[in-house]
């Protein structure tokens, strides 16, 4: 009986000892990490303090920066702008025409207005009489190229596209001051892979009241339901 007792007084002594070691432990760990957030706090605090003092230059954005491999998702080649076909009859009656009006401000001395009149003249000849160059146009994984440019996709804002006769066209806002706009024709059969890629980059952008004037010149808006 007196051993049994022994025994027993033995195995709760070791269990107290256990106890209280595990006790210990999760007492150490929660110093432990008591001590680590002290640290990261300190180490917080003396940063802010070298930034205060200028001894720290933070750059314009300190949030981690992902490296994009350049991968190209779709290329297509166009023309630079939409065909202009020129009634060479109908032009011919237009400018002279115009000339009259060119007199009339020379007489009186609008030169700069009559210089004007005789470019635009000129330019409507050339785009009549000289078939459009061919571009390419590349569409990456970091953004677009185009006459030679390229576009990160955080210079791009909206996109769309518009209709003229059997031509198309997408137009790309920016947020650059020039150019404001990026203008590419594309083919029809090239319309939905080039909206799959950019609606995961930009949002197609809503144009409820188009100018008529950008209508006669771009074509007539596609909406969304109709890309």
């Amino acid at each position: 009986m007196e051993k049994k007792q022994n025994r027993l007084e033995k195995e709760l002594s070791s269990l107290a000892k256990y106890l209280s070691g595990e006790s210990d432990l999760r007492e150490k760990q929660a110093e432990v990490e008591k001590l680590k957030k002290a640290a990261i706090e300190k180490q917080k605090n003396i940063r802010r303090e070298e930034i205060k003092d200028g001894k720290v230059v933070l750059e314009k954005e300190e949030e981690e920066k992902k490296v994009v491999q350049k991968i190209n998702l779709f290329e297509w080649e166009s023309p630079i702008r939409f065909k202009f076909p020129l009634d060479m009859k109908t032009y011919t009656t237009v400018v002279g025409l115009s000339m009259v009006f060119v007199v009339y401000l020379a007489v009186l001395g609008h030169f700069g207005l009559m210089g004007a009149l005789i470019a635009l003249l000129f330019f409507v000849y050339v785009a009549g009489t000289t078939p459009p160059i061919m571009v390419k146009h590349l569409i990456t994984s970091k953004g677009i190229e185009t006459m030679d440019k390229h576009y990160e996709w955080y210079m791009l804002d909206k996109f769309w596209f518009t209709k003229k006769e059997e031509e198309y066209m997408l137009h790309i806002d920016t947020k650059l001051r020039l150019p404001a706009r990026l203008l590419l024709i594309v083919d029809k059969k090239d319309i939905s892979p080039i909206f799959v890629i950019l609606q995961d980059k930009m949002l197609y952008k809503e144009i409820r009241k188009e100018h008529w004037l950008e209508k006669r010149s771009f074509g007539e808006y596609i909406k969304l339901e109709e890309v």
